[in-house]
């Protein structure tokens, strides 16, 4: 993908797609930014940071991905170098959000509409791109709580097979969130507080709203995790009960069986002289015998509630 500059009043905005190595030459003969930090753009996803400099601040920022057919929570990385009158976003991979909001932000250049010192600032549009990012990615969130919500169906519905597979997901996915979500918080809290020419003492308030926001999806995700730990330990009480009614079934059948087998076993030896052996309908009586036997075992269980 090209780079593209956009030239709003006194605001640069550079949008890189896909950062390549011909990208990493451009931004260092033209705003000789620090090795280390390109070699972190062109490295992937890192872990989110914030290095400040004297003339700029490089940012990563994650946002969560949802993928419906995996039903895993990925990462979206992107990149932030952020000056006085200047703002470059490189992503990991095309980025839909920042694709339109570049494209509706070029129409309104276009347009030439009136110059706002603070609202055509790079910090202020940085302020725009995160808190959209965020609040376009973070529904997942909520998503996850509808699941719970199925899920805590399955379980009661005695679905033990199908809410394990679930509830293991959903397990693994606010895992996912919370690694993502816990170094941001303190990244934009800092980001808030700082003290930088790119960062005006007015735009403070603006990002502490997005702080704001993270830290109540982080307070989901807590209780969202409590209640996948509840859910689980109640399914595995599910199925243990289960376990212990089919061995408690099959532990009378084999005790109900138990004469019987020793009836077949002392018939089949070569005695002579065994009880009916030689009667005509011996072999009923002993049939007999031994339903009744089966009927008593099972009734003197049930009797006592152990099936």
């Amino acid at each position: 993908m090209p780079v593209q500059t956009l030239q709003i009043h006194k605001l640069t905005w550079i949008n890189i797609g896909s950062l390549r190595e011909e990208h990493v030459n451009y931004l260092q003969e033209k705003f000789h930014f620090h090795p280390l930090d390109l070699k972190d753009c062109l490295e992937g996803v890192q872990r989110p940071k914030l290095d400040v400099y004297k003339n700029y601040l490089f940012m990563i920022f994650h946002f969560p991905r949802f993928d419906p057919e995996t039903r895993r929570v990925g990462i979206n990385s992107v990149n932030f170098f952020l000056g006085h009158d200047f703002l470059i976003s490189i992503a990991n991979e095309p980025n839909e959000f920042i694709t339109n909001y570049y494209q509706r932000l070029e129409k309104k250049a276009q347009r030439q509409f009136p110059y706002d010192p603070f609202k055509n600032s790079a910090g202020y549009l940085l302020y725009k791109l995160v808190d959209g990012l965020y609040h376009e990615s973070l529904p997942v969130v909520n998503m996850i709580g509808q699941y719970l919500n199925d899920v805590e169906e399955d379980v009661y519905s005695n679905q033990n097979k199908q809410a394990t597979t679930n509830l293991a997901i959903i397990r693994r996915n606010i895992l996912s969130l919370r690694r993502i979500l816990e170094p941001q918080i303190k990244m934009v809290d800092r980001l808030v507080n700082i003290e930088n020419q790119s960062i005006p003492q007015k735009l403070g308030v603006y990002i502490d709203d997005v702080h704001d926001y993270m830290e109540n999806s982080w307070s989901a995700l807590e209780n969202y995790r409590d209640a996948v730990d509840s859910l689980y330990d109640t399914n595995e009480s599910f199925i243990n009960q289960r376990t212990n009614d089919v061995i408690k079934m099959l532990t009378t059948i084999s005790v109900a069986l138990l004469p019987m087998t020793l009836l077949a076993s002392i018939y089949g030896m070569n005695i002579v002289g065994l009880p009916f052996a030689d009667h005509a309908v011996g072999v009923w009586i002993i049939f007999g015998v031994m339903a009744a036997i089966v009927a008593g075992s099972i009734y003197f269980a049930r009797r006592n509630n152990i099936i």
